[in-house]
């Protein structure tokens, strides 16, 4: 039996509630959300239009029962969407997912992939844990891996005052440009695509909304160097009932790595005792080092995988559409 999926829209909250709040049954969550907010309640303020800007749900239904939800991030700028939850009920937690399991989590992503291609999105990415029960069903839908990531935390507790840092000050505007070359210079071309429209890199702006514990606004950073930029730090304290750190440093100055890390703890540690996470990529070795040596512990290992549409060119293609394809 194939589910069907629909969008999902305020009149499916009961159907949600019966099957993912109140339900005491075993789920999965796909792509995993961090943060305190349950997933199931990010689908029920993504079912009413425009209370989650950019951000479009899906249902998955069989025999009339709600066995799965996903949620999409379409944000208008960007021509890449993000799979930022994806739900399935299963049936046991201790055996792999069953046929109707897999089905829905297919039908999902499909729905939602040719929803960003008619929309004129070029790729659809998404982080799933490296152990996932259900790779095997984003690779026959042509997602591929991107690149791999470990997350980071580092509990609350005290830190020693950073010394100064040569450079330091509140990144401008005027910084823009090069911010994104130091971004260009440092990133790997697989990483850049697959970067997601709600990432904590320089290249893609957060859209949070308060109900979702999006905390203060972020903070950025960079280091004046003598050919440029030398590095670049975001600091965003109380995002989700944690702090989250992000930050980019040029090879000719990789030493300065640790005492920004150092400076960004000491930061978020005065904002408020919470823990501070990094997402630390495969290729950024000498922050890997900073954060075991700042106390760091590794909490998640993950995968991106990016599925770049075809765009087919026709008269009925919105104008939007063509230029994100071609752009």
């Amino acid at each position: 039996m194939t589910p069907g999926v629909t969008r999902l829209r305020p009149w499916h909250a009961p159907a949600l509630a019966r099957s993912f709040i109140l339900a005491t049954g075993p789920r999965e969550h796909v792509a995993p959300v961090a943060g305190p907010t349950p997933p199931a309640f990010m689908a029920l303020a993504a079912s009413v239009p425009g209370l989650v800007p950019d951000v479009q749900g899906y249902a998955a239904w069989a025999n009339e029962s709600l066995v799965g939800f996903a949620l999409a991030e379409f944000v208008p700028d960007r021509r890449r969407a993000n799979v930022s939850v994806l739900t399935i009920a299963l049936s046991a937690d201790d055996i792999a997912p069953d046929s109707v399991e897999l089905a829905a989590c297919s039908a999902l992503l499909e729905r939602l992939t040719a929803d960003a291609g008619a929309r004129g999105y070029v790729s659809v990415f998404v982080r799933l844990p490296r152990d996932s029960r259900f790779r095997e069903v984003f690779g026959r839908l042509g997602f591929v891996g991107a690149v791999s990531e470990d997350v980071y935390t580092r509990r609350p507790g005290p830190t020693a005052n950073p010394g100064p840092i040569t450079g330091l000050r509140p990144a401008e505007q005027a910084d823009a440009w090069d911010i994104s070359q130091l971004y260009r210079t440092i990133t790997p071309a697989a990483l850049q695509l697959a970067e997601s429209p709600g990432g904590e890199r320089p290249s893609v702006p957060r859209r949070r909304l308060p109900l979702f514990g999006g905390g203060r606004a972020p903070q950025e950073f960079v280091v004046d160097g003598e050919r440029g930029l030398d590095g670049w730090l975001r600091i965003h304290p109380g995002t989700r009932g944690r702090h989250t750190a992000a930050l980019m440093v040029h090879p000719r100055r990789a030493a300065l790595t640790r005492p920004l890390l150092g400076y960004a703890v000491w930061s978020l540690m005065d904002s408020g005792r919470l823990p501070v996470r990094v997402v630390v990529h495969a290729h950024e070795d000498t922050l890997r080092r900073a954060v075991e040596d700042e106390n760091f512990v590794k909490t998640d290992e993950r995968e991106v995988l990016v599925k770049h549409m075809s765009v087919r060119i026709a008269a009925e293609v919105p104008a939007q559409a063509l230029d994100r394809a071609t752009s």
